[in-house]
């Protein structure tokens, strides 16, 4: 343990960063990294100053900062203070809507920042939303270590009581807990929005799937609320219950934290959590020393020092053939394991996602709608809290976030590096051999032809040649014949094209001017078997249109988005192809 005597090494400092704001100091401080207990000061009042106070010896003690291998060191607490100007300066601390509610930060077990806008305090509850879902994920980690559930097991074998007459649709009996955990259902989107008066959890498993499960991220809320229902029914509790019978005592949140129940008495595990931001941040800390603890220090990318849990949490892939502890889960959890860039409309969703974490620059998250984060940054050991309500704001909440990594590439020494790491995961180019799965970019051409499944089949086929470069040709039937889609593209640059511009109802041109629309592709493998291609469209219409293909020898299935009014509307959705036998 370090006492306050230790900051007699530091003199000139101490008393540097001590003036302005400390008239009186009445007070000893006698602080662990983990836990500290502090004399009240002369104001009481001075929340801000006094957690900068608490922080002093571990700023100064560089034994304590590299406790669990964190060599870079950079003065957090300014740069924190330089992200609560920012916010001010940006207009996002004026309270309520619009506005951060507050900001804390913890570096290596000590709370280094915390303030709050009117009307909300410390003792104001708030709504977290989606963090729930990582509350969620941690609960099916202690689960696993119990050994009550495993990552392959299927969720239908759980809720055997919501089996449709018919059966389970094979989309769905193939599910697995680790697809669910990665967003990556067989479901277009939250099944409970579509039956509003059926059981939020059956809804789930009722729903008409709309692809293969395990093959693409799709951000699927019920996904979430489903699990939560799963940890009470494995535990017998609820999920913050359950998670206090597991998480050590210095670590636990309030007994007043709490999750929202649906109409049907079941907890909104995607997004009811109701607890105080200091919550977040014991949670916070919790999740960043079972990612850091006991570990060994390797190289990172960079040739810099980390600890092995900060190494994996910049890494790609699956690190444990068998994962059995929840510090193995952990580790797991908060890597990346799916790309998102396809759905991602805002560069922080884009990053990539683990078992219900957000990759973001430079580190992980807990992401909940409105500002509401738990953001990760292990070479630092750095947590920081942030609540807020930035629905109403342009862009949502990446004004926030961009004003959090600007400030971490001014003042965090080699930031931009992990940045690149992280970034270089989602390129197969760059992913190391050593790891469960090989990523490789073909170097021979291959071409596949599918045919889409279903009774609403929109399109023909799908004809895809690829090696480095290659081409997409999508076939769709319209009220007078067939509409080609000719779509070359190649991994190494950008490729140009055109798309007809063709009412698929009647097969007449949508436009008196222009018959067709041109495009700039660009493309890229995030996965060995899957493809993403994005088109930018140029000319009379602005605008992108992104395809996204999981491909197999037997199976195809497509994801894809437009951004673009009026124009290509069945570019939208999931399809599900078998292979041609022709």
């Amino acid at each position: 343990m370090l006492r306050a005597q230790s900051l007699l090494k530091y003199p000139v400092h101490f008393l540097h960063l001590c003036h302005g704001f400390w008239p009186d100091i009445s007070s000893i401080i006698i602080l662990e990294c983990k836990k500290f207990e502090s004399v009240p000061l002369s104001n009481p009042n001075w929340c801000r100053e006094r957690h900068q106070f608490e922080a002093l010896v571990t700023f100064f003690s560089r034994d304590m900062r590299l406790k669990h291998g964190i060599m870079n060191e950079f003065n957090a607490l300014e740069c924190i203070n330089k992200i609560w100007d920012r916010l001010q300066k940006a207009g996002l601390l004026n309270g309520g809507s619009g506005s951060i509610h507050s900001l804390l930060a913890d570096q290596g077990g000590c709370r280094i920042f915390e303030e709050y806008v009117y009307p909300y305090s410390a003792s104001r509850m708030h709504r977290m939303f989606s963090v729930t879902k990582s509350f969620v994920s941690l609960a099916i980690g202690f689960l696993i270590e119990e050994g009550k559930l495993s990552l392959e097991d299927k969720i239908v074998t759980f809720f055997p009581e919501y089996e449709p007459k018919g059966g389970f649709h094979p989309y769905l009996s193939d599910m697995t807990i680790r697809d669910m955990l990665r967003m990556e259902t067989c479901h277009t989107s939250t099944t409970y929005k579509f039956h509003v008066n059926t059981n939020w959890v059956e809804s789930f498993f009722v729903t008409q799937p709309s692809h293969r499960s395990g093959k693409v991220f799709n951000y699927d809320t019920s996904s979430s609320h489903t699990l939560a229902a799963l940890v009470k029914k494995l535990s017998g509790m609820g999920v913050l219950d359950y998670l206090r019978t597991k998480i050590p005592s210095e670590y636990i949140f309030s007994k007043d934290a709490y999750i929202i129940t649906d109409p049907f008495g079941d907890e909104i595990g995607g997004a009811g959590l109701m607890c105080y931001p200091e919550d977040l941040l014991k949670a916070g800390r919790f999740v960043m020393d079972e990612l850091l603890k006991g570990d060994k220090l390797c190289d990172g990318q960079n040739g810099e020092s980390l600890s092995e849990g900060a190494f994996l949490a910049f890494c790609k892939g699956d690190h444990c053939t068998e994962v059995t502890s929840f510090r193995d889960y952990i580790k797991e959890a908060v890597s990346f394991k799916v790309p998102n860039i396809q759905t991602g409309q805002v560069t922080e969703e884009r990053q990539g996602y683990g078992y219900q974490f957000w990759r973001i620059r430079g580190g992980f998250c807990m992401y909940g709608m409105g500002g509401q984060y738990v953001l990760f940054y292990p070479q630092y050991d750095l947590v920081i809290v942030t609540t807020a309500d930035l629905q109403n704001i342009k862009g949502g909440t990446q004004p926030l976030l961009d004003i959090i990594h600007d400030s971490l590439l001014e003042y965090a020494p080699s930031f931009s590096k992990y940045e690149k790491d992280i970034e270089e995961c989602t390129l197969l180019k760059n992913y190391s051999p050593c790891f469960d799965y090989t990523y490789r970019i073909l170097n021979e051409p291959l071409t596949n032809g599918f045919k889409e499944s279903g009774d609403k089949a929109r399109f023909e086929s799908f004809h895809i040649s690829y090696g480095d470069s290659g081409c997409l040709s999508i076939k769709q039937r319209s009220g007078s014949g067939v509409i080609d889609y000719i779509i070359p593209f190649d991994l190494t640059k950008e490729c140009e094209g055109s798309l007809p511009l063709v009412d698929p109802a009647t097969g007449q041109p949508l436009s008196a001017t222009s018959r067709e629309v041109p495009f700039i592709s660009k493309s890229r493998w995030t996965a060995s078997d899957t493809l993403y291609i994005e088109l930018s469209l140029i000319g009379e219409d602005v605008g992108s249109i992104h395809i996204n293909m999981n491909i197999s020898a037997d199976n195809l299935t497509v994801q894809m988005r437009k951004i673009v009014e009026a124009r290509f509307e069945d570019f939208t959705g999931f399809i599900e192809g078998v292979a041609d036998s022709i």
